[in-house]
């Protein structure tokens, strides 16, 4: 035997209800979905990797070459807003370090020293035999000297994309320059 049930609206609506619910989901994951792409691509676009430059310095590259065991790095980065270089100068095996500069010069030729990286005035004591980071700082224009005052940083890019900087490590033993890397 049948009972009659009286006409049930959740039965009817169930299905229409349901399908609307599904279509919202749907939205929601595809707007989020949306968004997330939207912001890792930003993300990608303003994270742009940034400028570096380096250097590997021996005596062999001194003018003239230095008899010399130690030798060392330096790591150069622009900053994203293109106004300052973050640097990092490590030495192995160098002993009274008096002082570290970047000069103006192409590779085989001296030039002046335009920013100084470690003890630039010279004035502190040498150091005692050094293995590891020597120096690092951040480089801004107010740093430039030599023939580099009321330069920007970017002017210093310039020569260090050109190759036509280095990085020189004064030393008691040699004076002018024990070890020494061209930038690029």
């Amino acid at each position: 035997m049948h009972i009659w049930k009286p006409w049930n609206l959740t039965s009817i609506l169930n299905p229409i209800v349901n399908k609307q619910r599904s279509f919202v989901l749907i939205a929601f994951v595809a707007a989020i979905i949306v968004c997330l792409s939207f912001n890792g691509a930003a993300k990608y676009i303003t994270a742009l990797p940034q400028q570096q430059f380096s250097a590997t310095l021996s005596g062999s590259s001194e003018v003239p070459p230095v008899q010399s065991s130690a030798t060392g790095a330096a790591k150069f980065t622009l900053s994203a807003d293109n106004k300052s270089l973050l640097y990092v100068l490590t030495v192995t095996g160098i002993d009274g370090v008096t002082g570290s500069y970047i000069h103006a010069g192409k590779s085989g030729e001296n030039g002046p020293a335009i920013v100084g990286l470690f003890n630039p005035g010279m004035l502190g004591p040498p150091t005692a035999k050094k293995n590891g980071v020597l120096a690092n700082g951040n480089l801004t224009s107010a740093d430039l000297q030599g023939t580099m005052p009321g330069k920007q940083i970017s002017d210093l890019v310039t020569l260090m994309k050109g190759h036509g900087a280095y990085v020189s490590i004064n030393t008691q033993q040699h004076q002018n320059g024990e070890i020494r890397g061209q930038i690029g």
